[in-house]
């Protein structure tokens, strides 16, 4: 005859113990938003007290970012990914192939097929360990954001309407539609407005994938778009 055990009830939180709250501080708007109400009156007050930290330094150093790149577009394995196509290294990022070291990740975009080519660096020896093509959309660069508003400013679509275009913020969005001729291609959604404002004034969708200016357009304060 063997022994029967039960569990006890499932209880949240354990017996003894309170449940966590986690203070909402509410988002911090520089300057603050004049169109929308303050922030602050729908939050509970939380006691906060400071803490301690350290700031750490930087796991790949600027000399080694830019050391990654030029091994990276030296090596033959990733010029021949590249050869004959449009592209720009975006981002040098890390990556871990084990719990000691890190390793540089070069990553750059092929605007001409759109896809994502890695390179990881191994610092060491100064080659190329890896390279791997992906499809993703990485982050949106400084450098892509100039060149998106540029083209906007080339287009004369907005700036005749005397829109400031050194208000736009922008990111990366995505074509969903299988069948749209800019499925999978560099899209940078930019709004344009007021830094005091939540709504916008004005957008433009810009194709990087086609260096065009794909749709501009008003924002009516109600949101809906012209």
């Amino acid at each position: 005859m063997s022994d029967t055990y039960r569990l006890p009830t499932p209880e949240l939180p354990p017996p003894g113990l309170r449940s966590a709250e986690i203070p909402n501080f509410g988002p911090v708007i520089v300057p603050p938003f004049v169109d929308v109400p303050e922030f602050s009156q729908y939050l509970t007050p939380a006691d906060t007290s400071p803490v301690e930290f350290e700031t750490l330094e930087p796991r790949v150093t600027d000399e080694s970012r830019q050391q990654a790149v030029d091994v990276a577009l030296a090596s033959d394995r990733t010029s021949g990914r590249l050869e004959g196509k449009r592209y720009a290294v975006l981002e040098v990022g890390t990556r871990s192939l084990d719990r000691q070291t890190d390793h540089p990740l070069v990553i750059i975009y092929n605007y001409t097929d759109d896809e994502v080519v890695e390179v990881t660096i191994d610092q060491v020896r100064r080659a190329v360990h890896e390279v791997t093509v992906e499809n993703y959309q990485p982050p949106l660069t400084d450098s892509e954001h100039s060149q998106a508003l540029e083209l906007v400013r080339d287009g004369n679509q907005l700036t005749e309407s005397d829109v400031d275009l050194s208000t736009g913020v922008g990111l990366i969005v995505e074509d969903v539609n299988l069948r749209s001729p800019r499925y999978g291609h560099r899209l940078v959604d930019l709004r344009f407005g007021p830094e005091n404002q939540y709504l916008p004034t004005a957008f433009a969708i810009v194709d990087l994938s086609d260096q065009e200016v794909v749709r501009t357009g008003f924002v009516s304060q109600e949101g809906g778009a012209s």
